[in-house]
């Protein structure tokens, strides 16, 4: 799945995994009060419990709705991909899958203006057909909801889109206001397609869906490998296979997702037995090495990238917008030293818009490791005195009266996210920077990152989807552009690689924002995840462009439940 999973996540300055407490308070998840599923076929067995945010280098939280039209958020994301399927599956490498796909083919037209997508038989699980005409419903929502719609603009859905015509229940045409780049279209645009169920929402209108976007009665005709059982908001979801599913078939019975609100929490769940596949948080990396009854299983960073985001609109913070003085702040940062001293390693140096792992996307220069800026503080003292900025006297640089002084505001509840902050702050003042730190909770920060005058800076996680065009955060008044960035060039280059076909356009953006850095780039870490042994399927389960297939966990034991965990030479 590709561009309609493009989310933000509260994180660290350079996200490393929080953790808390090493115990949550709460009873294993899988007590008798949890609703029971229907029966199912004798070769589905087994319950399988994971917090939001397992395998995407997150520290877990809530999911909090289940409407794919309001989706904001990685956790919800995870929810709603087992409830409905998309059109086109985008893999690992960043391909169509063809198997994992509703679609069947797209055919493109000589002047890369007609894609007509071909669907193959697809069924509710009421029943009921899914139709071309429920594509067309998704994207007509889409377009009623205008740029209240967080995806609104990505890879082109809807603003390039001149029409969208049915040709039969299981084709649609989709014509654009002029030739665009059809890899960029295929992958981050129409991957963003999906079928909605028109015959059973078609009677609602938009705000009735808002109000209802986390009842679980309203998502009961799903087309997607599982169904919703139980939602408890803020405890957990349990869902129940989708026995009308037409791909592939889950093989446990029952799906809980479990609410938790730190790492420590999740590694102690795995131990208690209350879930059975957990991040090994970096902070508890001993900890969870001796731990036997699992296995660790390293997964790949996700798509994308985290940032320094910081705060255009704000004129308290105005010299954020000299180009040499974020230059300077990216210059400032040890990215590889953070990296080996508090994420053992498993965070790559990233100066630009596109991720460095898999290379796929990456420019010349970038694949070469030249980037305009990279870790050299005597490089970023020279720029700032170039920008007029002179040392006070407590080091902090000065000009027309004004301290080179910012407010950082930092996730609440990770130990190693805090350090990593600190560790950039005092990297920061020993260029004449002062970043003061403010920890807020996850949800204050969404939700002062959406008053201009509220913020000056912040930390970000972003998942790419599956094409690295970031029109939707960088381009001027873009749906995702909440600081306010705007650049006449910047945007001439993003319009440039939905355009023109091959890979040049796309060189040149990453390039140029890796000169201008609009955010201070950083990479995405990768992660360990620790499972429960006998469970099986981990690989398909979890994908790095932040999709979850579940359907694909199975246990190998003849009673389907994994082995206990223990800790290594210590009574428990």
């Amino acid at each position: 799945m590709a561009g309609w999973l493009r989310r933000v996540l509260a994180v660290g300055l350079m996200l490393a995994l929080p953790v808390g407490g090493l115990a949550d308070g709460s009873a294993p998840t899988v007590s008798p009060s949890l609703p029971a599923v229907a029966t199912t076929p004798a070769r589905v067995c087994g319950t399988v419990i994971v917090p939001p945010g397992v395998g995407s280098g997150t520290p877990p939280a809530s999911v909090t709705e289940l409407n794919p039209l309001f989706d904001d958020s990685a956790y919800n994301g995870e929810a709603v991909a087992l409830l409905y399927s998309p059109v086109f599956w985008v893999n690992r490498e960043h391909v169509i899958d063809w198997s994992r796909s509703i679609a069947t083919g797209i055919k493109v037209s000589k002047h890369d203006t007609v894609f007509t997508v071909s669907m193959r038989p697809w069924v509710w699980s009421d029943g009921a057909p899914v139709t071309s005409a429920d594509v067309k419903y998704e994207f007509d929502l889409i377009k009623k909801l205008g740029p209240t719609y967080l995806q609104y603009g990505g890879g082109g859905i809807p603003t390039v889109v001149k029409s969208f015509k049915l040709q039969g229940p299981e084709t649609f045409v989709v014509t654009t206001l002029h030739p665009v780049n059809p890899d960029w279209f295929e992958i981050a645009g129409l991957s963003t397609l999906f079928p909605l169920p028109q015959h059973v929402w078609g009677k609602y209108n938009i705000n009735q869906m808002w109000r209802r976007q986390s009842d679980p009665s309203f998502f009961k005709v799903v087309d997607g490998p599982f169904r919703v059982v139980s939602f408890k908001m803020g405890r957990h979801i349990v869902f129940g296979p989708n026995l009308s599913f037409p791909g592939h078939k889950a093989q446990i019975h029952r799906f809980i997702m479990k609410f938790l609100h730190s790492s420590g929490a999740e590694i102690e769940g795995l131990r208690t037995g209350s879930v059975d596949i957990s991040n090994l948080p970096l902070s508890l990396w001993n900890e969870g090495h001796t731990l036997s009854g699992v296995r660790l299983v390293r997964m790949l960073p996700n798509f994308g990238f985290n940032y320094l985001q910081i705060n255009f609109r704000n004129p308290k913070v105005a010299f954020f917008r000299s180009v040499k003085v974020r230059q300077a702040i990216a210059d400032a940062l040890d990215q590889k030293k953070a990296s080996h001293l508090l994420d053992h390693d498993l965070v790559p140096v990233e100066y630009g818009p596109v991720p460095v792992e898999p290379p796929t996307f990456l420019s010349p220069s970038a694949k070469a490791g030249h980037y305009p800026v990279g870790y050299d503080p005597a490089k970023a003292r020279a720029l700032l005195r170039a920008a007029g900025w002179k040392k006070g006297p407590d080091g902090i640089r000065v000009k027309n009266g004004k301290r080179l002084s910012f407010t950082y505001l930092a996730y609440s509840g990770g130990a190693t996210a805090l350090l990593v902050t600190e560790l950039q702050q005092q990297e920061l003042r020993a260029v004449g920077i002062e970043m003061k730190i403010r920890i807020v909770t996850f949800n204050q920060l969404l939700a002062l990152s959406q008053r201009p005058l509220a913020w000056e800076a912040t930390g970000f996680g972003w998942d790419m989807g599956s094409y690295p065009s970031d029109g939707v955060q960088l381009r001027t008044n873009a749906p995702y552009n909440q600081e306010g960035y705007s650049d006449k060039k910047m945007d001439r280059l993003l319009n440039d690689v939905d355009t023109k076909p091959g890979m040049e356009a796309l060189y040149k953006y990453q390039d140029y924002a890796a000169e201008q850095q609009p955010e201070i780039f950083e990479g995405s870490p990768g992660s360990v995840v620790l499972v429960r042994k006998g469970l099986r399927g981990v690989n398909k389960f979890l994908s790095p462009t932040a999709v979850w297939s579940p359907q694909y966990l199975h246990f190998t034991t003849p009673d389907c439940q994994g082995e206990k965990v223990t800790v290594k030479g210590a009574a428990r």
